[in-house]
């Protein structure tokens, strides 16, 4: 406390940078300003390290330090790309002081944060593993129906009547809780259960 003002502090990283990021000025820059303390890549007491989006994001399971992947374009497929590839987070060039401090404060405690940009679209489509169980009869159904087919063509594909084959497709959507034709193939496709 200086003279009766409490002032907060703020945490220091060590940053571990990577050949190809060390030349970006502007996120080097940010970086400084977090506050941070800058080392080269191989530093053994780094609490982060940055590469670049053109590295092999594969990590060695001797590479107990987070990563963070610098991309100058943060859209859906890359932060999809970057998540499965075991990386802490995401970082663009053009962050600003508080992002980067967000960005560090997540990968450090081993959360991935998501840019805000992109949380609503990913959110949408990700949805916990299905618990519904599909017999072949049922798989056979949702292909023919995915490629647009007829409950005619349907019906001669699985032998049976066109009556048949529309009671068939209200048990299962039933079973998958849902409307119609149109829903059952959505849901289908994001659990998984048939690929899009």
């Amino acid at each position: 406390m200086a003279g009766g003002i409490r002032t907060r502090r703020l945490p220091m990283w060590t940053i571990a940078l990577s050949d190809a990021v060390t030349t970006n000025q502007r996120l080097v820059g940010t970086l400084r300003r977090v506050p941070a303390r800058l080392v080269y890549d191989q530093h053994g007491e780094a609490d982060v390290r940055l590469i670049s989006l053109c590295q092999p994001l594969a990590q060695g399971p001797e590479d107990r330090i987070p990563r963070i992947v610098v991309a100058d374009v943060v859209d859906e497929v890359v932060v999809r790309a970057v998540m499965r590839s075991g990386a802490a987070a995401i970082i663009s060039p053009d962050v600003s002081v508080e992002e980067a401090r967000a960005i560090l404060s997540a990968a450090v405690a081993r959360y991935f944060p998501i840019p805000h940009h992109l949380a609503s679209a990913l959110a949408s489509r990700l949805e916990p593993p299905s618990a519904i169980v599909l017999t072949d009869r049922d798989r056979i159904i949702l292909e023919h129906l995915a490629r647009g087919d007829t409950i005619a063509t349907i019906a001669r594909q699985l032998g049976c009547s066109q009556r048949h084959a529309r009671r068939h497709l209200r048990t299962l959507w039933d079973k998958m809780g849902v409307p119609g034709r149109a829903q059952g193939l959505i849901t289908a496709i994001r659990q998984g259960l048939l690929n899009s």
